[in-house]
């Protein structure tokens, strides 16, 4: 049957391109090429479609090329706080440490001051001022060099220890991915994803994977993967919803066209349009790969260099399926 609908395709083509023409073709020609194609199989034939001038309008036609792909993952998570709280305590510890030699300094400068007016302080109490206001200072160049080791500088150090306050910003925020137990393998530490939360569809945080889950939820058989997200607004709020894009390979160059050249057809196949000559169209049927950004990657039927129909491609498919009228 299969055969049988190719034939008749051809059939087809070659009334319409003769009734049109009339340039030499004669009922005796076209019944004597009817003939010869009646006999053959479905390998031996591809539907074509002869375009005149005036219909070449309503189609693209471009050489095939080839297109970067992204390889990546996408899965939905959201956003929240850096679960590594070590900053926060070691942050804490400093201003705490900043207001204790700050209480010592205020003893020891008292102290000095009543040991001098001989009023009411002893030798020994001037001493256990002075031993208490030297751990306190101890105690705050200890939490300066804690602080300083986890990335601050001195003059968010000197910041934090005149406000007294640890401000929010201060602490990162991070997207968690809940992926599929299956792509698992493919995620490593270090690479990038790109975020897109609801409240700011038009914008795209950029970031990278820091940790990955060991242990998979025996439920939902997805595990968690937790990147670093910059964001220098502070736009992100914990509990968002996120989309995230995580890119697991280096973009792969592949013999792409655009979707808009690519038809399925009833059957599921998908075809494509190529012609020689930019009259004349033959249908292939092809292979899909990749399909991002409006392109598909072609993995079978199309070579680069080709001329294939990149826009309309359904419009040739459709005269196809039409009957030819008079």
């Amino acid at each position: 049957m299969a055969a049988a609908a190719a034939v008749a395709v051809m059939v087809i083509s070659i009334d319409i391109y003769f009734t049109r023409t009339r340039s030499g073709f004669g009922p005796e020609q076209a019944n004597a090429v009817r003939g010869q194609l009646s006999g053959l199989s479905s390998s031996q034939t591809q539907s074509t479609v002869i375009l005149e001038k005036a219909q070449l309008k309503t189609i693209k036609v471009e050489p095939v090329g080839t297109h970067l792909f992204r390889v990546e993952r996408e899965a939905v998570g959201g956003i929240d706080f850096d679960e590594d709280v070590s900053v926060v305590q070691a942050e804490s510890a400093l201003v705490g440490a900043a207001a204790a030699l700050e209480v010592a300094n205020k003893e020891l400068a008292r102290a000095r001051e009543l040991y001098s007016a001989n009023v009411g302080v002893s030798q020994r109490e001037l001493e256990q001022a002075i031993g208490d206001q030297q751990t306190a200072a101890a105690a705050l160049k200890s939490a300066r060099d804690a602080v300083r080791i986890l990335g601050k500088t001195e003059s968010e150090i000197d910041q934090m220890i005149t406000t007294g306050k640890i401000e929010p910003a201060l602490v990162s925020r991070v997207a968690v991915a809940n992926v599929s137990e299956s792509d698992s393998p493919l995620f490593q530490v270090g690479q990038p994803v790109t975020v897109r939360v609801m409240a700011y569809p038009d914008r795209v945080f950029e970031g990278k994977i820091y940790k990955i889950y060991a242990v998979v939820d025996p439920n939902t058989h997805r595990t968690k993967i937790r990147a670093k997200v910059a964001d220098p607004r502070s736009e992100l709020r914990p509990g968002m919803l996120a989309s995230i894009m995580i890119r697991v390979q280096e973009p792969l160059k592949a013999v792409a066209i655009p979707a808009t050249g690519v038809v399925r057809e009833g059957d599921g196949t998908m075809t494509v349009w190529v012609t020689t000559d930019r009259h004349q169209f033959l249908q292939r049927t092809v292979k899909l790969g990749l399909q991002k950004d409006g392109w598909d990657q072609i993995v079978e039927g199309l070579n680069p260099g080709e001329l294939a129909v990149t826009d309309g491609g359904i419009f040739l498919s459709n005269m196809l399926e039409a009957h030819p009228t008079d």
